[in-house]
């Protein structure tokens, strides 16, 4: 795959991150909000499906989507935002950014590598 194709999947990566975070933050801010159900970013499945079934170029136009998972309890006031769940999740996604972004800064510093011109000496 060339470093460019590399650096377009990383960045679609980064920004995924991105919202997740926005995401995490906007659950718990409202984790004491009435009737509020916590969201999540659905992307990390079509992507991987995607990379794997039609390659890179399958995996650069998978958008990522806000769902409602419903996946822990409700509470008596129709809040279902767990805290302990929120930032978990919120410093898994970070660890990933942070990743992520290593990886484009290696990628950058290979193609510098290659255009930088050998010295004489």
């Amino acid at each position: 795959m060339p470093a460019d194709q590399r650096l377009t999947l990383l960045a679609r990566l980064m920004d995924v991150a991105v919202l997740s975070n926005e995401v995490h933050a906007a659950n718990l801010a409202n984790s004491n909000t009435p009737g509020y159900r916590a969201k999540a970013v659905a992307f990390d499945s079509a992507f991987q499906s995607a990379l794997d079934s039609g390659g890179p170029e399958a995996a650069e136009q998978v958008e990522p989507s806000i769902i409602e998972p419903h996946t822990t309890p409700v509470q008596a006031d129709g809040n279902d935002v767990s805290s302990d769940n929120e930032i978990i999740a919120s410093a898994k996604n970070q660890a990933l950014y942070d990743a992520y972004v290593q990886m484009a800064r290696g990628e950058l510093r290979l193609l510098g590598v290659a255009v930088t011109p050998a010295t004489e000496g």
